[in-house]
């Protein structure tokens, strides 16, 4: 009988005792690191952002809380890549972007939504934002410019119809920031933002739909 009480206790240990079905914030699985993921160079500073980083799902109802998360890129002003192979290329659906707060941090979030899968980006402040195939430049509000470059991936479908169910542009949250789609050219999709100024960004993987998310701190 002892022994049939201890194994019984060892079993119930066991299937407590690892962890790894953990939550996340807001109930989301906890988040799982992408090594693809680079914030630039070493020795960025992560207090570019808001104090008291938030999570990579924000309130009930904000844009991009749902679904399973890759780690967040630190915040920082230097630009970010991650390279992800989409076979055929992801498509962008929808673009949107609300303000978020999350632990007494508010920043503005911007939210590229894929069918078909996630794919690779560039993210970083530039000069200007130039639509692909023309060179012609994209106006966009705001004094500070900001880019974001999404391969494979297209924005049109096969007869060259857009694929986006929401507007291709939009704005103003508080920064102010601005949006707007580019264009998509041989496999990249160019999108730009307009800021009101350079402020600590973060990238953020988020799954099931896939979707990348771009905090702005502030």
């Amino acid at each position: 009988m002892l022994a049939v009480l201890l194994g019984a206790a060892l079993t119930t240990l066991a299937a407590c005792g690892d962890g790894t079905g953990g939550s996340g914030p807001d109930g989301a699985p906890a988040p799982r690191t992408s090594a693809a993921v680079s914030s630039g160079p070493a020795g960025t500073s992560p207090s570019a952002g808001p104090a008291g980083t938030p999570g990579s799902g924000g309130p009930s109802g904000s844009v991009g809380a749902e679904g399973p998360a890759a780690a967040p890129s630190t915040w920082t002003t230097r630009e970010v890549r991650a390279e992800h192979q989409v076979t055929p290329p992801a498509r962008l659906v929808a673009l949107r972007a609300a303000r978020n707060m999350q632990g007494g941090a508010a920043y503005n979030r911007l939210v590229l939504e894929f069918a078909g899968g996630l794919p690779g980006y560039t993210a970083g402040y530039v000069d200007q934002v130039f639509r692909p195939g023309s060179g012609a430049p994209l106006p966009l509000r705001g004094p500070v410019t900001f880019e974001i470059v999404v391969t494979p991936a297209v924005a049109h479908g096969d007869a060259g119809e857009s694929t986006l169910t929401t507007p291709q542009f939009g704005g103003e949250l508080s920064g102010p920031i601005s949006y707007a789609l580019a264009g998509d050219y041989e496999g990249y999709v160019h999108i730009g933002v307009g800021l009101g100024s350079r402020v600590g960004f973060r990238v953020v993987e988020l799954r099931d739909p896939a979707r990348l998310a771009i905090d702005f701190a502030g």
